[in-house]
């Protein structure tokens, strides 16, 4: 048996507040869901080991609270970030609209190896669906470091892990240079 390759990424999870950046970090941890909101005071994380065929993974999973009163200081969180969650509601057509700001900021303080997975968040609502699929899919063409678009439920779990792993495999592919 060889020796496994271990790595090891800092992940932040963006977005505005209320987009359920708790919940989908939660349900890939533990696959848990709690219906009943509650806003993240400044910043939680989490860490999960992902096993590949030869490697283990082990993320680092930083929920940075998206509330504008938590601003000031949330950008002491994106050193050394190898990759970004960019989290927003497809139910909240505002959250959609502020995603250049968080875009924007993270690309400014962040390198530019630093990969960008865009999740539009809670599929499970469809009849309160006001961002349609088309919008997330061109936002995520216009920006090269977005690496990967998908849309999610952390109710229901729909293309949860998926969407962590699909990130995970850009993340490993440009630490080995690729």
């Amino acid at each position: 048996m060889t020796p496994r390759d271990q790595y090891v990424f800092k992940i932040l999870l963006l977005g505005d507040g209320g987009v359920g950046k708790t919940s989908l970090l939660h349900r890939f941890i533990d696959n848990t869901f709690e219906p009943d909101y509650k806003s993240t005071i400044g910043v939680q994380f989490m860490t999960k080991v992902v096993e590949t065929e030869n490697e283990s993974v082990k993320l680092i999973i930083w929920d940075i609270a998206g509330q504008s009163k938590f601003t000031s200081y949330r950008h002491l969180y994106y050193r050394d970030a190898e990759g970004i969650i960019l989290v927003y509601d497809i139910t909240r057509p505002r959250t959609f609209e502020n995603l250049s700001i968080w875009i924007t900021d993270a690309l400014q303080r962040t390198t530019r190896k630093t990969k960008i997975a865009l999740l539009g968040n809670k599929v499970d609502l469809v009849d309160q669906r006001l961002v349609t699929r088309i919008y997330g899919e061109q936002f995520a063409k216009l920006h090269e470091n977005i690496v990967c678009f998908s849309e999610t439920s952390a109710a229901t779990g729909e293309n949860v892990d998926e969407a962590f792993k699909t990130l995970v495999e850009f993340l490993m592919r440009s630490s080995r240079g690729g």
